[in-house]
């Protein structure tokens, strides 16, 4: 039954717009193209979709990292719980503060600050 509820999940949503659309790899683009990206849109609309398309790409690779991790150490990981807006805003901060590093550099930073962080 869950084979067959996933399947048409994909067959249903291969059909929409957006999953026809290629999604880039972000994660070896320099930090400095999302701030720029991210302050251009505060006087250019036009980019909005982009900087949406890179913080989309950044919460669902942190997702997976920590899915992976979660797996692997038979634990939960930390990141399963925090909100989408509190890795955006971390990973933006980082990238602003190092403009060199590549963006999978930051989500890889900010996963290392979470298992820094004390248990709750």
């Amino acid at each position: 039954m869950k084979k067959t509820c996933l399947f048409l999940t994909l067959v249903i949503s291969a059909g929409h717009p957006f999953a026809q659309q290629l999604v880039p790899n972000l994660g070896d683009k320099v930090c400095a193209l999302w701030t720029a990206v991210a302050e251009r849109t505060k006087t250019d609309t036009s980019v909005g979709e982009q900087l949406l398309m890179m913080d989309w790409w950044s919460m669902g690779y942190l997702k997976g990292m920590a899915t992976q991790y979660a797996f692997a150490q038979k634990v939960s990981s930390p990141l399963l719980k925090i909100r989408g807006d509190e890795e955006v805003d971390w990973m933006r901060a980082y990238c602003e503060a190092n403009p060199r590093k590549n963006i999978s550099d930051a989500a890889l930073a900010f996963l290392e600050e979470l298992e820094s962080r004390p248990r709750r």
